[in-house]
Parts: C-alpha cells; sequence; structure tokens
C-alpha cells in the first residue's frame, strides 16, 4: 500500500497550477495535513496522531452537490502504520470526520529499536502518505512488552441501512414450533385421565358382592340349623 492517491492528484493540481491574480481564481483546497506528538517516545509509550482536510475531492468553485462539502466525501479505510527497517507495525484504522479530519492516541510497539522509525497513513490501493519528521525511539527500557491491540477512529466505515425513524422489529424466539408439543407429565409418558366414576363403580360392585356373600351365610347357616333339629327329632 502506497501514498493516498486523493493526496498525489491534489498535490500535483496544486504545483502545476500557475498563479494568475488578474483571472478567476482556480479550484484550490488545503492540502491534507498529518502530524503526530511527541517527536520521541519510549517503546510502549502513547503517541498522537491528527490529520486535517482529508477529503477525496476539491469542490470550491460552483454550487456543492446536497451533503457534499467543499473536499467531497471524507477519506475512509484509513490505516496508520509505523515503519523501522524492514518492519512495519499496523497501529491504528479507521476514517476522517465529517469535518475531514481526525485524532487517535496509538501505543508505540514494544518491538521497535531504539532511533529513528517513519508514521504513515496508508489508504486504498498503493496509496501512502509519510509524515514528517521522522518518529524517534527512546533508549528507555520499553513500558511494556505486550502487543496492543491497534486503535480505531472516526466514524465506521459501513453505514447504518436501517431508515430513520423506524421502529426496531420485534425480537422473536429462535424458533417457533408449526404444531403445538403436548408436554408429558414428570416420571410417566402416559396421560393422566380422571378415573373417579370408576373408582365410584367399582366400590358399589365391591358392596353389593359383600352383601351377597353375607345373606349367602346367613341363608346357609339358617337351612344347617334346621337340618340338626331334624335329626334329633
Amino acid at each position: 500500500m502506497r501514498l493516498l492517491g486523493t493526496f498525489a492528484v491534489m498535490a500535483a493540481a496544486l504545483i502545476a497550477a500557475p498563479a494568475v491574480p488578474d483571472h478567476p481564481a482556480a479550484a484550490s483546497c488545503a492540502a491534507p495535513t498529518l502530524k503526530f506528538k511527541p517527536t520521541k517516545v519510549a517503546r510502549g509509550g502513547t503517541l498522537t496522531i491528527t490529520g486535517q482536510h482529508l477529503g477525496d475531492d476539491c469542490l470550491d468553485t460552483g454550487t456543492l452537490p446536497q451533503g457534499i462539502g467543499p473536499l467531497g466525501i471524507p477519506l475512509t479505510g484509513l490505516a496508520i502504520v509505523i515503519d523501522q527497517g524492514t518492519n512495519e507495525f499496523l497501529v491504528a484504522t479507521g476514517s476522517a470526520d465529517s469535518d475531514y479530519s481526525f485524532q487517535v492516541d496509538v501505543v508505540v510497539p514494544s518491538k521497535l529499536e531504539p532511533g529513528e522509525a517513519t508514521v504513515s497513513v496508508l489508504g486504498a490501493g498503493d496509496a501512502r502518505r509519510t509524515i514528517s519528521p521522522s518518529l524517534v525511539i527512546s533508549s528507555a527500557p520499553p513500558v511494556s512488552s505486550a502487543d496492543a491491540t491497534a486503535a480505531t477512529f472516526g466514524p465506521p466505515t459501513t453505514p447504518d441501512t436501517e431508515p430513520s425513524g423506524t421502529d426496531s422489529p420485534s425480537v422473536l424466539p429462535a424458533e417457533i414450533p408449526d404444531e403445538p408439543i403436548a408436554t408429558a407429565p414428570p416420571l410417566s409418558a402416559a396421560p393422566i385421565e380422571d378415573d373417579s366414576h370408576n373408582t365410584d363403580l367399582q366400590r358399589a360392585i365391591g358392596v353389593g358382592v359383600a352383601g351377597v356373600v353375607a345373606i349367602g351365610a346367613t341363608a346357609f347357616a339358617v337351612w344347617a340349623r334346621s337340618r340338626r333339629k331334624s335329626y334329633t327329632r
């Protein structure tokens, strides 16, 4: 990835344009500016990087399209790296704000060596803009040996596609069955039925059988007594 193509186009246009004070001014926009501080920092320390005038066009003449500023659309998909020799460390990613600027605090990688390093902003394709002067890495011991996560800055690059003013959709269950699911009673697969009628019937039959047995026993006792009397005569 090399310098932002927009930077190169704008710089070339500004250099090639002759100064003609007696004629209507041609389009001219503020050039992108990138800075960082402090210029000397320990490994694991914090470096603040700022950028301004980061747009994809120069529209300072004529009528601006609705919703578009004089620098076109703020640049998105930017990456900030720190290079030293053949080593390159990604320290931040993000986009310019609606005012074409950004500011982000990054952690200086602990794997850098004391000495000079370069800070660059990368864009689409091979676009690259190196920030001057060089960053000086202090010979002080690293503040931390842990690798820091790359910072982020600016608005997200993916726009919110949900129309404004609409209600959020209702939250639905993860799965809705087509038909109601019958649940079996605990510890049994058989349904529980109301057998109170059968119980009453069984009780009545039991009482009836007991009555028949009692009547039969009484009749047998009377018959046996009458037989004994007949024998005694």
